[in-house]
C-alpha cells in the first residue's frame, strides 16, 4: 500500500465526533414527538428536564454531549498525528493501518460511552 490512506481518516474521526451530537436530536425527538428548539441548542438537555424527559434518557443526552466534546477535543491530536505520520516519512502501510484501528477505536469508544450505563464500561472507554 503505497497510497496515503490514512488521510481519509480525518474526516471520517471528525464526523465520529459530530455523530453523538446529530443522534441526540432524533433521542429528543423519540422521547417527546418533536426537536428540540434550536435558539440556544447548548441548554436543550436543561429544556428536556423541564418537559418531563425520564431520567434515563437525560442521562444518555449527557453521556452524548459528552461523546461529542471528546471527539471534538482530540481531533486535533489525531489529525496532528495522521498529519506527522505522514510528513515524517513513515511508511503509508503502517500509517493506514494506525489510521484505520484509530477510525475503529473511535467508532467503539463512542457506543461504549454512549451507551455505557456501568462503571465496568465506564472503566473500559
Amino acid at each position: 500500500m503505497d497510497t496515503p490512506l490514512s488521510f481519509y481518516a480525518l474526516p471520517v474521526l471528525y464526523i465520529t465526533a459530530l455523530y453523538p451530537l446529530v443522534a441526540s436530536g432524533a433521542v429528543v425527538k423519540q422521547a417527546l414527538g418533536r426537536s428540540p428548539p434550536n435558539t440556544n441548542p447548548r441548554s436543550n438537555i436543561d429544556w428536556c428536564k423541564k418537559k418531563g424527559v425520564s431520567d434515563d434518557v437525560v442521562q444518555k443526552l449527557e453521556r452524548m454531549r459528552g461523546a461529542h466534546i471528546n471527539g471534538l477535543e482530540n481531533w486535533p491530536v489525531y489529525a496532528v498525528s495522521i498529519l506527522a505520520a505522514n510528513v515524517s516519512g513513515v511508511d503509508h502501510r503502517t500509517t493506514n493501518i494506525a489510521a484505520a484501528a484509530l477510525v475503529v477505536a473511535r467508532v467503539l469508544y463512542n457506543g461504549m460511552y454512549i451507551n455505557g450505563t456501568t462503571g465496568f464500561i465506564a472503566g473500559l472507554r
